[in-house]
């Protein structure tokens, strides 16, 4: 699949998923409240890019934080932008796009660019980088929480063995890929942290469920060139019960890193 048709097959199952998004989005919930608090302190920003804003989720704290700024949130699945206006509606300054980010072009450079669990379904990471650095002001800053490698990783476990044939096509970045493209960029790191969030749930077909109810089960992190069929399912779930027990059910574990960056300034300029 070409990079462009995958693009749109994940904007595709996210805007499928949007009306069911915002209330299984726990996890997502649970990032965009920290990232909010490493926001807290660019009450300066006037003019803000959101990339991939969802239902908006992190949109939510950025109209709070800045209540006078013009904010362009943007999001490839237009259910998902459907939501966000929506939830958001009234709240001056916000513009919601249903946009590519390579397609997307701003009027004038911003002074914070901010998104949450949303930059590991594009790649190349460096070429993302680039992109957002060139869209940045002067001393604007790139503030962004992605999920990295290590996430999910007792379901990959389980679908190995599971479907050892039908592995996915693709795998999270690293939080070293993340740093080497942000360097690339020129965007120096002010601030990164990395942790693993706990989620509990009732069953290993609960899990999927919800997997599948945020919109998760149709990117490539997810896909292979074949489908799971429902023999794969079964095995996988009665795997994945046995081997990651909980008290209250089965657990799964995801690896998300923070990142607050800022544009180096040319060092030929004066």
């Amino acid at each position: 699949m070409k990079p462009d048709n995958a693009s749109h097959a994940i904007a595709a199952r996210f805007s499928a998923a949007a009306a069911t998004y915002h209330a299984s989005a726990t996890i997502q919930r649970a990032v965009a409240e920290r990232l909010s608090a490493m926001l807290d302190g660019d009450k300066i920003a006037n003019h803000i890019l959101e990339i991939g804003c969802g239902t908006g989720l992190l949109t939510a704290h950025l109209c709070r934080l800045f209540p006078h700024a013009r904010i362009d949130a943007l999001d490839m699945a237009g259910g998902m932008v459907t939501q966000c206006r929506a939830r958001l509606a009234g709240v001056s300054g916000l513009h919601c796009h249903v946009a590519d980010l390579n397609k997307f072009h701003a009027e004038s450079p911003y002074d914070l660019i901010a998104s949450s669990s949303s930059l590991h379904w594009m790649h190349p990471m460096s070429g993302v980088m680039e992109n957002l650095m060139g869209m940045l002001a002067g001393q604007g800053r790139l503030v962004f929480a992605l999920m990295v490698r290590g996430t999910l990783a007792e379901l990959h476990s389980a679908r190995r063995r599971a479907a050892p044939h039908k592995p996915p096509a693709h795998r999270l970045p690293t939080t070293q890929t993340v740093r080497a493209a942000l360097a690339h960029a020129g965007l120096h790191i002010e601030e990164e942290r990395e942790e693993s969030r706990r989620q509990v749930y009732p069953s290993a077909w609960d899990l999927l469920r919800q997997l599948h109810d945020q919109g998760l089960t149709g990117g490539p992190f997810s896909r292979s060139g074949h489908l799971l069929n429902r023999t794969d399912l079964r095995r996988l779930a009665s795997d994945y019960d046995e081997r990651y027990r909980a008290r209250n059910g089965v657990y799964a574990n995801y690896q998300v890193a923070y990142f607050r960056t800022r544009k180096m300034q040319d060092a030929n300029l004066p």
